[in-house]
């Protein structure tokens, strides 16, 4: 059955459309075959809700269209049923389809739940009330539709979905830092840390050159220069590559082994079990300083021991013949 709305009701009902662009990556899929529609976010499949269609197979057109108005409690015009009323066919939402102008073939609700997943519609797509209502708050005017029929195998293994990155914390001596939401992890499983938080809580200056895309960390005599370009990475004491350099919203983040070596001086250890990176000085020792032995003063050959009868002439000192 092919319902059509008045324009004069539809210019009376523009104040329920929302007007704005199509947000990029959000795209429709109604089979047919299957009487179900997918809703997909950035190529990933988020939803898919049963659906009524056509009572054959002419009746709901194939195509490619987009959501063109979007209304309310929308009035049934050919019979003259107030948006609301139990007995409206066309639920509590209407998505209209650029097919037909927008009032001819759309999405919309249902008083008659039962038919749902049958084909059973004039030409339109029926939903429970309260899936349409979930697809209106997330489905924008201008959002491609697809209309098809295929019993083969649609869409190809959808990715799972990412966890939550966990929090992290990092002690650097007295200082703690949380970090509530890490952008990623490096090859050891370790966070990627941002660079100007820590080495900022470090007291160094951080500097910027957006003409080479270079990042210069100084602290007194220690220099450091990252190239977010290149992932070159400069230090008072070596050179390296850091292919793990990820900048995300303008800031730099590093895994462990770059702070390793930008800072030869700081052990950097990492506790899975406990989401904590700790940065400890590491205590040098100085070398002790060596006195360079010098040789003994040489006794003159001429200097011979004491003899016997000197020493018995000496003062004080008792004769062996005492004893």
């Amino acid at each position: 059955m092919i319902k059509k709305l008045s324009v004069l009701l539809t210019a009376l009902c523009f104040c329920f459309i929302h007007t704005g662009l199509a947000i990029a990556g959000i795209r429709i899929v109604i089979n047919k075959s299957t009487n179900q529609l997918h809703y997909f976010k950035d190529e990933v499949l988020q939803k898919t809700f049963p659906v009524a269609t056509g009572k054959n197979s002419s009746l709901t057109p194939e195509g490619s269209f987009s959501i063109i108005i979007k209304l309310v409690d929308p009035y049934y015009a050919r019979k003259g049923i107030p948006g609301g009323s139990p007995q409206n066919p066309l639920g509590c939402r209407w998505l209209g389809l650029s097919v037909g102008g927008g009032g001819t073939y759309g999405i919309h609700g249902t008083n008659n739940p039962s038919s749902i997943g049958t084909y059973a519609s004039g030409g339109c797509i029926r939903m429970y009330n309260q899936d349409v209502s979930w697809l209106y708050d997330h489905t924008p005017v201008g959002t491609p539709v697809k209309i098809i029929r295929s019993s083969s195998t649609l869409f190809p293994a959808q990715p799972e979905p990412r966890p939550k990155p966990m929090p992290v914390t990092v002690v650097l001596g007295t200082k703690t830092i949380n970090i509530k939401e890490p952008v990623g992890t490096g090859t050891d499983g370790s966070p990627l840390l941002p660079l100007r938080t820590i080495f900022e809580a470090l007291d160094y200056t951080i500097g910027w050159n957006d003409a080479d895309r270079t990042i210069f960390i100084t602290n007194g005599i220690d220099n450091i220069a990252v190239s977010c370009a290149s992932k070159l990475v400069s230090t008072s004491q070596n050179v390296f590559t850091c292919s793990e350099l990820k900048l995300v919203r303008g800031i730099a983040h590093a895994p462990l082994s770059f702070w390793e070596k930008a800072l030869p001086l700081m052990r950097v250890s990492w506790k899975a079990e406990q989401r904590k990176v700790t940065f400890t000085p590491q205590i040098v020792l100085e070398q002790p300083i060596r006195i360079p032995e010098t040789a003994s003063p040489a006794i003159p050959e001429a200097a011979e021991e004491v003899s016997a009868a000197d020493t018995a002439a000496m003062p004080g000192t008792p004769h062996k013949d005492r004893f």
